[in-house]
């Protein structure tokens, strides 16, 4: 199921661009799939699109890649045990253009994490390390899920022309 969040209106900043351009913030998207694999091509593709749409002025190639490494890690990890479970990925742009990337999975368990996102091999989580993501997770209150997620901090413009 796919759900959107209520746009935010448009705050009155001091930006040059006429309000029709600016894009509302903050703002999210998320949708529920199940735990198969044709699930990361689909997630990709809505990442893309989502991403395009949000206007995120992020590289929105490594972006869709991170989407990427989380859902086929989630299928990868928790798909065996749990091959009817649901994950819920979302998308949530911050004012300050920041991005959320979060796969909630059926599994509240995430053995070895800290080797996992320290790993200097080719795994999914050192290679979303590489793409400038900071991974964290956290269980769900009620203990049955557990939420991976990946902030992406975008530079200010007056950070990119220094």
């Amino acid at each position: 199921m796919e759900s959107a969040a209520a746009p935010a209106p448009l705050s009155d900043d001091d930006s040059t661009a006429p309000s029709f351009l600016r894009a509302e913030r903050p703002q999210g998207w998320n949708r529920d799939s199940s735990v198969r694999p044709e699930t990361v091509r689909l997630a990709r593709l809505h990442a893309r699109t989502r991403f395009a749409v949000m206007a995120w002025p992020g590289d929105q190639e490594n972006a869709t890649r991170v989407v990427v490494e989380l859902m086929k890690n989630a299928i990868e990890h928790v798909g065996p045990q749990h091959p009817e479970g649901q994950l819920v990925l979302d998308l949530i742009v911050a004012e300050d253009e920041t991005l959320l990337i979060a796969v909630t999975d059926p599994s509240p368990a995430f053995p070895d994490f800290f080797t996992a996102i320290t790993a200097q091999k080719n795994t999914g989580l050192a290679a979303i390390r590489e793409l400038g993501g900071e991974t964290t997770w956290r269980p769900s209150d009620d203990g049955d899920t557990k939420t991976v997620q990946v902030l992406i901090r975008h530079p200010s413009p007056a950070a990119d022309s220094h």
